[in-house]
């Protein structure tokens, strides 16, 4: 397993914070919405699979083509403190391309009454065998860099932003 983290100051309380990163469609709108490099210009699709959202046991899917290869995996929530912290992880047999599973983890901390600090990890596997291992070990560390700074800075972004008029 590898892990990396990203960190960041964020000039809005805690409590607005977590209600922000727990709703998924924010997090992972860097897969989801945008066309960018690290995702060879392919988007994915999310779908929230449970009734409830958020919580443990929520359960979130992702699916599309990248390169013309399925990306098809899910994640459940597995520890849940609300206000504070979230991890999940994939689940099933992942069709991921150069990660094989992860763990996620988000934690807000407060700094003061008007600000906090946002921090997401992840703890990844690189494929077991052939051209993926070798192609995970090569990108997987920058890939994962990319999406925890979309997820850090992004959120950072919007909330010190604020609501659209």
């Amino acid at each position: 397993m590898s892990r990396l983290s990203r960190s960041v100051a964020i000039e809005v309380p805690a409590e607005r914070v977590f209600p922000y990163v727990d709703d998924i469609r924010n997090l992972a709108r860097h897969m989801s919405e945008g066309r960018s490099m690290p995702m060879m210009g392919s988007k994915l699709k999310l779908e929230i699979m449970t009734p409830e959202p958020t919580g443990v046991g929520a359960v979130y899917r992702y699916s599309g083509r990248m390169m013309g290869l399925t990306i098809d995996f899910s994640e459940t929530v597995t520890k849940y403190v609300a206000g504070r912290e979230k991890v999940w992880r994939t689940i099933g047999k992942p069709e991921l391309l150069i990660i094989a599973g992860y763990e996620m983890r988000v934690l807000i901390e407060p700094v003061s009454p008007t600000s906090s600090r946002l921090t997401i990890s992840i703890d990844y596997e690189l494929p077991r065998a052939g051209i993926w291992r070798a192609l995970g070990w090569a990108l997987a560390g920058a890939y994962s860099r990319w999406c925890l700074t979309s997820m850090v800075e992004g959120s950072k972004l919007d909330l010190e932003r604020g609501p659209s008029p």
